[in-house]
């Protein structure tokens, strides 16, 4: 098992990332990549919970992914990329933590956080490369993708998670404060009981369009490469291509 960062997962608040890519994770800790999520805040301001219980919540749900590294900006909760030190702060670790793929949310609009976050990631990355902006070595990313946290999207990018849903379900279900009736605090829309029966209808409905039970979608802002051409070839989802 490597005990570098090969992937890292930039959470606007604990369990962002994991409603989003946590099937990717761990897909890629079961291939043997080191994995590990970056908090950019602590969702101090969130409905539900207390500092506590958010922070065994977390975690645990690191703990089920098989982390190598959690970390925390400690960014202010509705106000990430408020200011500049907050990408310079997201570059630092970049260079530090050296992932080769980063996972950021996509650009939606139902909390400011993500769109900010997403904005963040993109020019704390660019920025991360630069040898001549900021201290410590230059990093550059190899390649950003970006996942949605509830907005639908038409993705560049889907994969398939089936291998590994129970375990993914799993870590959402350490989040009891959030996403489940008995937590602290008035209820959410997220809180009753039912919003991982969301997760799995979403995970179905992408995972049905590469012919996969359960499925992830992830946006780019670029074409997405290949070096083989057996990558083209396809494998178990979507083998056969028949719709009869």
């Amino acid at each position: 098992m490597s005990h570098s960062v090969d992937v890292l997962a930039l959470s606007p608040h604990p369990d962002d990332a994991e409603i989003g890519c946590a099937g990717l994770l761990l897909l890629a800790r079961r291939q043997g990549l080191g994995t590990a999520i970056l908090d950019l805040s602590e969702g101090e301001l969130a409905t539900r919970g207390n500092p506590a219980r958010r922070a065994a919540e977390k975690a645990l749900a690191a703990e089920r992914l098989g982390l190598v590294s959690r970390e925390s900006l400690g960014l202010p909760d509705t106000a990430i990329g408020s200011t500049p030190a907050h990408e310079a702060a997201l570059a630092a670790a970049l260079r530090r933590l050296r992932p080769r793929l980063l996972l950021a949310p996509w650009r939606e609009v139902r909390h400011p956080d993500q769109v900010a976050a997403a904005r963040l990631a993109e020019r704390a990355v660019f920025l991360g490369g630069l040898a001549k902006h900021g201290s410590g070595t230059p990093h550059r990313v190899g390649r950003v993708l970006h996942y949605p946290i509830h907005a639908p999207v038409v993705p560049n990018l889907v994969v398939d998670v089936t291998a590994v849903w129970p375990e993914r379900r799993a870590v959402l279900e350490a989040y009891r404060s959030q996403f489940f009736a008995a937590g602290d605090g008035a209820p959410t829309p997220l809180s009753d009981g039912g919003f991982l029966e969301l997760v799995e209808a979403r995970a179905r409905h992408y995972g049905a369009t590469i012919g996969a039970r359960h499925g992830e979608p992830y946006l780019c802002a670029g074409p997405l490469g290949i070096a083989t051409v057996e990558s083209l070839l396809g494998g178990p989802a979507g083998a056969g291509g028949s719709d009869r």
